[in-house]
């Protein structure tokens, strides 16, 4: 009979998960770092075996090669994924907005909200804020549409791409800004194809700022970028 997991070693492989997704993420990991598994549970304070799940469960997101009788590698970065990621962003994120319900005024005003508070932010030299409001303006945005589908999708998506955004976040946000606030005009004048269309400059822009930024300290053409840390 098959062996199934406990509600603990659910969570001990959960907590796993997050700590190392996160640090990929962050940066704390960098492209093509080797991954400890001893000193991931020693941090997480937990055992050998869920660790070998979580780094299994993230081979299978994309965020660890498994390398034969070398170990675990957080997934190098590259100018190929990046334009992949956002080519397929722009995709799933633009049809969502084009199928949004119509805003009320009370759900237009969150957005101006967090628009205002993303501002705030950024004065402050305030990352993580401006991180956390900048995903909550996209995905009230995208929810709109009514598709748990799409949105799982776009979610997975954006935990990738997170590694290529935080490269811009110092310089960005002043043009990011402008384009969020052309977006959310959009959606309350109701006119869902303009904020479509204002989106996808958007994406574009982004993608674009972080492909000229990087391509100074890219080793040759498709090669991968390593030791790109937080800016």
């Amino acid at each position: 009979m098959e062996r199934r997991e406990t509600p603990i070693e659910d969570s001990t492989v959960e907590q796993i998960l997050t700590f190392i997704r996160d640090g990929i993420i962050s940066g704390h990991f960098p492209p093509q770092a080797k991954l400890l598994p001893k000193q991931i549970a020693q941090s997480c304070g937990t055992s050998f075996i869920p660790v070998r799940e979580a780094l299994r469960v993230l081979e299978s997101e994309g965020f660890v090669n498994f390398v034969h009788n070398r170990g675990a590698w957080v997934t190098p970065l590259s100018l190929a994924d990046l334009e992949d990621i956002y080519a397929i962003r722009i995709e799933l994120e633009c049809e969502a907005v084009r199928r949004a319900e119509p805003f009320s005024k009370a759900e237009i005003a969150h957005l101006d909200d967090l628009l205002a508070r993303s501002r705030e932010s950024h004065k402050h030299r305030d990352n993580t804020a401006l991180v956390a409001l900048n995903r909550e303006l996209h995905f009230s945005i995208y929810e709109k549409a009514n598709s748990p589908r799409r949105l799982k999708l776009i979610a997975q998506l954006w935990l990738h791409s997170a590694r290529y955004q935080r490269l811009s976040l110092n310089y960005r946000h002043d043009a990011s800004d402008a384009e969020h606030r052309r977006v959310v005009t959009k959606l309350r004048r109701g006119d869902h194809d303009g904020a479509a269309i204002a989106l996808k400059a958007h994406l574009e822009t982004t993608v674009s700022l972080i492909r000229e930024e990087i391509a100074d300290v890219w080793l040759d053409g498709e090669s991968n970028v390593a030791g790109l840390i937080t800016v």
